[in-house]
């Protein structure tokens, strides 16, 4: 226990203290204590990130001097014994207590009274604290952020925020260059993982517990851990087999193998991305899913390539964006403040939107898709580029609302016109 206590410690002082991302920040915590178990610490971490405004809230109400004068440190520790007795079942009241104490003596020294005496106050007045009707405490996002999706959605906003602050559904993309969805939910079944097709999809599997990519399932190529959104917009594009695809924004690479599966490895792709690092990713997937028909290529989106004018059949431009649809894997998204008009991301969405133009050739299609529900990242993007553009025409637009084990997100199939 104390090994796990101290990796979910670091992980989360590396998101407050240093703006960490939390996957990166768990897997280096995990990495650095052995001992410590993996999956208690990535529940544990992304649950003290996703519920950190009510948190403070109920540390406020607690501390005479309220919550501004307690140093970081401790009030990590006080989240931490917080969130362990309210939401971890395994974890009895007095054993939270004791932990947080136990670790204030390694990483917080002097202060183990006073986060003894704030827990156990808690304990002794939960009862009796209440919650205020504010969208943003109850559901711990950045009141920036409440607002936004108040303004732009109006009577949805609360199954919205809702929805984001819950863990994220596990999904897997079927390798079908290699199996059949029905084989795969056995081959899981047989694992002891519990799998099922996801409705809206035919090649998604939801997946109930269980250690996806760990075991030679994964390895051996035969699925690929991806949002249920991720890869209905990607299903909904459908790239031919044959076809010459540009994905100018590919890494970590799975849209890029995902149509490469589509088009059953046959055909050419070009995987671009800004950095190269990025880019190994893309190789390293594309090697596990045995796709030939993959290549990669550093290059920025927003800067016009001469050789790749008028050459693919089909452009994906996974924009750069806010990332507000995936606030149910990516909690630290839910506590930093949120532009509704950002117009440096906007300009550079336009510019590759308006590259990737140049690049299809006519009657080719070019899917615009971002992880965000900021809808001046998505339909007004496409509004104001369809104004500027008599040849474009919209295919299908979707924004996949974060219901039914989905994320937020959004997509827009486009065709280039002759002209």
């Amino acid at each position: 226990m104390p090994a796990d206590w101290l990796a979910v410690f670091e992980a989360l002082r590396r998101v407050y203290i240093d703006g960490g991302f939390s996957n990166i920040a768990i897997n280096e915590a995990v990495s650095k204590h052995k001992e410590s178990r993996g999956s208690f610490v990535r529940t544990f971490v992304k649950g003290v990130i996703r519920d950190t405004r009510r948190l403070d809230f109920i540390i406020g109400k607690l501390a005479d001097k309220g919550i501004k004068g307690i140093k970081t440190r401790t009030l990590i520790l006080l989240r931490m014994g917080i969130y362990a007795i309210d939401s971890m079942n395994s974890i009895p009241n007095y054993a939270a207590v004791n932990q947080s104490v136990a670790l204030a003596k390694k990483v917080s020294k002097g202060t183990e009274g006073f986060v003894n005496a704030i827990l156990r106050k808690y304990i002794r007045e939960k009862q009796s604290i209440i919650i205020p009707n504010s969208l943003s405490i109850r559901y711990s996002f950045h009141p920036t952020i409440a607002e936004l999706i108040e303004r732009q959605y109006g009577d949805e906003v609360e199954n919205i925020l809702s929805e984001m602050n819950k863990p994220s559904t596990l999904v897997v993309r079927t390798n079908t260059t290699k199996t059949t969805r029905e084989k795969l939910i056995r081959m899981l079944e047989e694992e002891g993982i519990k799998a099922e097709a996801e409705k809206n999809s035919n090649i998604a599997v939801i997946i109930h517990g269980g250690e996806i990519t760990g075991t030679k399932i994964y390895h051996e190529g035969y699925c690929t851990v991806q949002s249920s959104s991720s890869i209905k917009a990607i299903e909904a594009f459908s790239p031919n087999e044959k076809s010459k695809v540009l994905d100018m924004c590919s890494a970590p690479g799975g849209k890029t193998t995902a149509m490469a599966e589509i088009m059953k490895d046959r055909g050419e792709i070009i995987a671009c991305d800004i950095y190269s690092h990025r880019l190994k990713l893309v190789e390293a997937s594309s090697r596990r899913l045995a796709l030939k028909s993959i290549r990669t290529e550093l290059a920025d989106g927003t800067v016009m390539i001469e050789d790749f004018i008028n050459r693919f059949d089909y452009v994906l431009v996974d924009a750069p964006c806010s990332g507000l649809g995936t606030c149910s894997s990516k909690p630290e998204i839910k506590l930093r403040p949120i532009q509704e008009k950002n117009f440096e991301l906007k300009e550079i969405q336009l510019s590759m939107l308006e590259n990737a133009f140049k690049y299809v050739k006519e009657g080719g299609y070019v899917e615009y898709s971002t992880c965000t529900l900021n809808k001046e990242e998505n339909e007004k993007i496409i509004d104001e580029y369809i104004k500027m553009h008599s040849f474009v025409r919209i295919v299908e637009i979707e924004t996949i609302l974060p219901y039914n084990n989905s994320v937020g997100f959004f997509y827009a199939i486009l065709q280039k016109l002759p002209h």
